[in-house]
Order: C-alpha cells, then sequence, then structure tokens
C-alpha cells in the first residue's frame, strides 16, 4: 500500500482520541490533551488547566496553543516520534509511524502487506499479483476504508451478535474449544462477557484467521468497541508449512487487535460496585479479569486495554480515584513488574498492594486448574508497594529462642488500664501524645495499651525505632506467659506466639533512621489494607532527625500531618515524645510543655499524656505507674486527672490493682524495705 493510500486509511477512519492513549497523551478539561507531542508542554498556561492541544469539531485535527504545532492525526504520532510533522521526517521515522498504527489494528501488519486479505477489505477491483501459498482467486487492489469501517477489525452494527452466533457455528468450533477447554471459562462466564468469534475469510471464503472477540463497555455497561485475540493453532494461511504471517513457523503468533476509531473503555468498568470500601483488582488483560470472574471475583475487577507499559487515560484514573485501596494482578514478568509500578504511581502507593499470584496470570492459573483457594490466599497475601515490610510477632520466634541464651540482651515491657478509660474518654481517633522521664516506662505502657485493645478485637501497629522489633516482641511474648518468659519451656513459648499471632497485631519490620513520609504511608495503608485503628510511632525524634535549624519547624509539621491523619483516617495515633531538661532543673515532673515544638503539640495533640514511675512503698506494697492527663480534648474526660496503674515489671502488664497483673494473681508480694 503506497503512503498516500494508507495516510487516506488512516486519517479517515481513526480520531486522534482513539490513537492519544497509544503515544502517553492524557485527556485534560474541556477536550484538551497533554502533553504538547512537539513542545512538551504539560499545561496551556500558568493558569489554565487545560492541556496544551486542543481538536477540532470532528475530533480528525489538532493544534498546539502553546507552539501553534498543527496537522493531523499522522502528523500527531509523526511529532511524538520524530518531532516534526510526517513530510518532514525521514524514511526509518516513516516506518515508525507506520508501525505505530499497525499495532493499534488500523493497518494490517507488514507482514501480511502482500498477501490475501480478508473478504471484508475487498472492493472488487483487478487483480494485481499471486501469492506462493494462496489458494484462493487472485488478490484484488485495496480501497481505503469509509471513515470508521473497512477493516478486518472496523466497527459496525452488530458485529458482537454476529461473533456470538459464529462462536456457536460449526466454524467456530476451534474457538468455543479455545475458551471452554484452554482457558477452562464456562458456558455461563462466556455469555456473560458475550466472547465470540471473529474469523477472517480469503477472497474464496475460506477461513484464514480465528480470532476471540471481546466486547469492551464503558461505565454505564454500552459495548463501546470490541478487542480482538488470535487463537493459538497451526497457521491457515499456510496450513502449518510457514509464511510470512507466521514467520515461518507454521503456529499462530500471539496478537492483539481492536476496533479502529472507537473510544477504548476500562474494561470491567460496568462491574464496579460503588462500594468504595472494597478493593479493586487491577489484572494486565482482559482475559485475565474474566479468569477471575471464573474463580469467582465478580465486582470491582478491571484491566486496561493497551498493555502494561501504556499510560492509563484521566478518565480511567478518575473511575478509579474514590476507591480506597488497589490489588495489582499483574503479569508476573518485566515488563508486569514495571507496569505495576508505574500504575501504583498514579493511583498513589500507599493505596496499592502487589498481588502474586501462583502463575504468571490469572489465565494461567485457570489454565492449568490451580484452585480457588489458592488464588483467594494469593490476594489476601499481597504485598504493599511501599518500601516497608510487615510481619506478625511469630515471625521472630527464632530471634527469641536465640536472645535465650543472652539474659543480658533481653529487656521486657507491657502496658493497661480501665481506670485510664474514666479518666481520658477512651481513645481519640487523632494523636496522643505520650511522654516520661528515660527509663519511666512510657514505651512499655503504651506497648501494653496496644496488646490490651488487639485483645479486644481492635487491629493495631507497632514501630520502633530505637531497638529492635523483637525487643517489642520480647515484651508481647512476657505479657502473654504472664511472666518470665526465660524461666518457661520452648514448647510454652511457641504457643505464646502462635496466640499472640492471632491477635489483630502488626510490627513495623524496621529499625534506626527513617522518614516522616515513609511512616505516614505506611500508617495509611496499614489503616486502608489491614483495618488497623491504633498505631504507636516510637518516636517522635527519628522522624525529625537531620532538620538541623529547622527541627522545630518540621516537627511542628510532623505533629499536624500525624493529628490530620488520625481524624481523617479514624486511626488513634500514640506518639512517644522525649522531653528537654527543664523538669530536672526545676525539680518537678514532667509535663507537655517540656516537649520540643509544644506549642504544636498543645494545639494539635488530641490527648496528651505524662508516665510516671513510681517506686514501691511500705504503705502501697507495689510497683506502679501514675499516669497525668495534661491534655484531653474529649468532654468524656477530665484534664488534670492521673491514675495511678499497679505495674508487674515480670510480665510489663499494667493494671488498676496489684491483683489484675499477672504476679498478683499468682499471688506474689513485693518486698518492701520498711
Amino acid at each position: 500500500m503506497s503512503a498516500d493510500r494508507w495516510i487516506s486509511t488512516v486519517t479517515g477512519s481513526l480520531t486522534i482520541l482513539a490513537v492519544a492513549p497509544s503515544i502517553g497523551l492524557r485527556s485534560g478539561p474541556l477536550r484538551s490533551l497533554g502533553p504538547c507531542v512537539a513542545c512538551g508542554e504539560a499545561r496551556r498556561g500558568s493558569g489554565d488547566r487545560r492541556g496544551p492541544i486542543g481538536l477540532s469539531a470532528n475530533e480528525r485535527g489538532w493544534k498546539c496553543h502553546r507552539c501553534d504545532a498543527t496537522g493531523d492525526v499522522v502528523d500527531l504520532v509523526s511529532y511524538s516520534i520524530g518531532k516534526r510533522r510526517f513530510r518532514e521526517l525521514g524514511e526509518q521515522d516513516r516506518e515508525a509511524v507506520r508501525g505505530l498504527f499497525e499495532r493499534i489494528g488500523a493497518l494490517p501488519p507488514a507482514e501480511q502487506r502482500p498477501r490475501v486479505r480478508a473478504v471484508s477489505e475487498v472492493r472488487g477491483a483487478a487483480p494485481r499479483m499471486r501469492t506462493e501459498t494462496r489458494t484462493a482467486p487472485p488478490e484484488q487492489e485495496e480501497q481505503a476504508p469509509e471513515p470508521g469501517g473497512g477493516g478486518p477489525f472496523s466497527w459496525r452494527d452488530g458485529l458482537v451478535e454476529e461473533a456470538e452466533r459464529a462462536l456457536r457455528s460449526p466454524e467456530g468450533s476451534e474457538t468455543l474449544a479455545y475458551l471452554t477447554e484452554t482457558r477452562r471459562f464456562s458456558d455461563e462466564t462466556i455469555r456473560e462477557w458475550r466472547l465470540g468469534a471473529h474469523l477472517i475469510r480469503d477472497g474464496s471464503g475460506r477461513v484464514v484467521e480465528r480470532w476471540v472477540s471481546i466486547p469492551l463497555r464503558d461505565d454505564t455497561g454500552r459495548i463501546s468497541t470490541v478487542r480482538f485475540r488470535s487463537v493459538p493453532g497451526s497457521c491457515l494461511r499456510c496450513s502449518g508449512s510457514g509464511c510470512g504471517a507466521c514467520k515461518n513457523t507454521g503456529e499462530v503468533r500471539k496478537a492483539y487487535r481492536v476496533c479502529t476509531g472507537r473510544p477504548l473503555p476500562l474494561f470491567g468498568a460496568h462491574r464496579l460496585s460503588g462500594d468504595h470500601a472494597i478493593p479493586v483488582i487491577v489484572t494486565e488483560g482482559e482475559l485475565d479479569v474474566i479468569a477471575l470472574y471464573e474463580y469467582g471475583v465478580r465486582v470491582n475487577c478491571v484491566s486496561g486495554t493497551a498493555g502494561a507499559s501504556a499510560n492509563w487515560p484521566e478518565e480511567w484514573l478518575d473511575l478509579l480515584e474514590p476507591y480506597g485501596s488497589f490489588l495489582l494482578a499483574y503479569d508476573g514478568d518485566e515488563a508486569g513488574e514495571a507496569g505495576a509500578e508505574k500504575l501504583s504511581d498514579a493511583l498513589g502507593r500507599y493505596r496499592c498492594s502487589r498481588v502474586r499470584l501462583p502463575r504468571k496470570d490469572a489465565g494461567e492459573s485457570l489454565a492449568a486448574g490451580d484452585p480457588a483457594a489458592e488464588i483467594e490466599r494469593a490476594i489476601d497475601r499481597a504485598e504493599p508497594m511501599l518500601a516497608i515490610k510487615f510481619r506478625k510477632p511469630g515471625g521472630w520466634g527464632t530471634e527469641i529462642e536465640a536472645l535465650i541464651t543472652r539474659p543480658d540482651a533481653l529487656r521486657g515491657l507491657a502496658t493497661g488500664s480501665s481506670k485510664l478509660d474514666e479518666a481520658v474518654g477512651g481513645l481519640p481517633a487523632g494523636l496522643v501524645v505520650v511522654t516520661g522521664d528515660t527509663g519511666h516506662g512510657k514505651t512499655t505502657w503504651a506497648t501494653w495499651l496496644l496488646r490490651e485493645q488487639a485483645r479486644m478485637g481492635v487491629p493495631v501497629l507497632v514501630t520502633s525505632f530505637e531497638q529492635r522489633p523483637v525487643g517489642t516482641v520480647q515484651k508481647l511474648l512476657r505479657a502473654e506467659v504472664g511472666g518470665d518468659f526465660t524461666k518457661v519451656s520452648q514448647r510454652e513459648r511457641e504457643e505464646a506466639l502462635v496466640r499472640l499471632d492471632a491477635l489483630p497485631i502488626l510490627l513495623l519490620d524496621h529499625y534506626g533512621e527513617t522518614t516522616y513520609e515513609q511512616v505516614r504511608d505506611a500508617i495509611r495503608y496499614a489503616r486502608r489494607r489491614f483495618g488497623v485503628r491504633v498505631v504507636l510511632v516510637d518516636h517522635l525524634g527519628f522522624l525529625a532527625r537531620g532538620a538541623g535549624e529547622h527541627e522545630r519547624q518540621r516537627i511542628e509539621e510532623i505533629v499536624r500531618g500525624l493529628a490530620l491523619i488520625g481524624v481523617n483516617d479514624d486511626v488513634s495515633i500514640l506518639l512517644i515524645c522525649h522531653p528537654n531538661r527543664l523538669s530536672k532543673q526545676q525539680q518537678r515532673r514532667i509535663q507537655i510543655g517540656d516537649l520540643k515544638g509544644a506549642s504544636a503539640i498543645e494545639q494539635d495533640a488530641h490527648l496528651g499524656l505524662v508516665v510516671e514511675r513510681l517506686d514501691p512503698s511500705s504503705q502501697r506494697g507495689f510497683p506502679a505507674a501514675m499516669v497525668h492527663v495534661d491534655k484531653c480534648r474529649s468532654e468524656f474526660g477530665a484534664p488534670g486527672a492521673k491514675v495511678l496503674l499497679a505495674f508487674d515489671p515480670l510480665s510489663c502488664v499494667f493494671g488498676d490493682r496489684w491483683e489484675d497483673t499477672p504476679s498478683g494473681r499468682a499471688g506474689m508480694k513485693v518486698v518492701v524495705p520498711g
């Protein structure tokens, strides 16, 4: 086909909007596009959010309002490849432009150009040439199709119904067998997704290509276009002997086509539930969505229609934006990994998890007969796409056993109280600042408090940047066994870890330096993915390090940010803060005003608590801690109140009375000097 003829074919059948996603253009307000393929500008002006490219009334011409570049759909692609109009390109770039139109199905592939075309392409011109393997009549001159039609993959009314009928016909039996026997789709699934057989014939009426037709619906359920997937098997053009179409392999190559000049919707958009709390599963291809439907995933499963590496149009992202979380079930190959990374950046990485299916994709798993339970398990175990990891307490079992031989390295702390609820009105959704002098047990108390929440079924997240996470596990283990876990058997420790694993407790697997942004994303991800309601951040100093002379300002930003996350995401964030030395100089107890950034803390914190250790006395007879309520926004709380809690140092457990602790229940007494 001459250049003039294929250009006429493309410009007559494709709109600018149809090809824009294939070259990375995104839709903007008022039918605009960006960034410009000529100058690279992303916006029309500093105060104008529209894309720089505007469209003509028939959507077949375009103009950049920043650099004044203009043209048709061919020039648009030419600028994206060679930064100039088509007539100014060299031969190599011209071939690249044509190649793009071939890849999106607007033109036949290069290897098919001199060969027999489908009946729908032939327009009755005089014979031109004969090919070596063709049994059809002499090939006829191809005519340029009318806009929106003329090629073997052109859109027309009744296309979907025609393909459905063809699938049930004798000639469609191979396609039906591919769907039911190879792909393992049930008849109910095939009918639900309206899959069909698209058969391409030569001039004699012989079927020379078989394709699966996949209707693409928009979010309203209306079929917008059809995508086609080649049916594997022996090449029908050469009867398996080898030809240009199959690259002399004798086998049909995997290929996709789409109706030209039609809008490309987000596949599966019509099955979005509208319940934004349900995660949306995103796959790499349409057949993977259908495979997951076969596995029982009936809502909130979608796929792009341009491959793993393609940019997602703004209208697709707008459809998904209201949903809280996304499970990316992209292929487990290099392209799939890169595509998942790219999409997670567009959707918000903190909202995305990576699903690792048993095989490369859902389609392969279904074809191989992987059970539904295995797919469900893979989805449930989706990994966060943040640069962090989560582990359950039992994951440190080996380290606990290794530390048994080092008594000097063992540390154990824990916490809890009902009297405190009366004083503060319960844990608020927001920021809870916890402070106290060094060694007075503020971290132990906060860890105990989170364990108590978990025992009541409230999911919690524990961070510890000052000590390794295994140190926190030791505290939890002491509370679980009710004392010194080094004095019980290994089996008892293992059983205790199993019980801890049954509680909704997550530990952030990170020790040492970190950033506020990483912790912020971890909290929001844990809230969305695991339903975490209470978080311990230990401590503020690690989030503000490196701020230098701007440390106070950085602390204020962190405190305000955590307070907002707490309220907006409905999560209680316990933030451990270390005080300055002013209280020691003035010989008084520590107060919330003794912290760096105290003004921001006093303004933004919803609850401010000071933990003060009390040594045993002859009157009391047991060790204890006094919790001072320096700030309380709750109308059910009492600012200025103080709560005395008994403390069991063996189990790191607090109680309203000594008898409420494991040592107290065991009848142990604290010996106090007279």
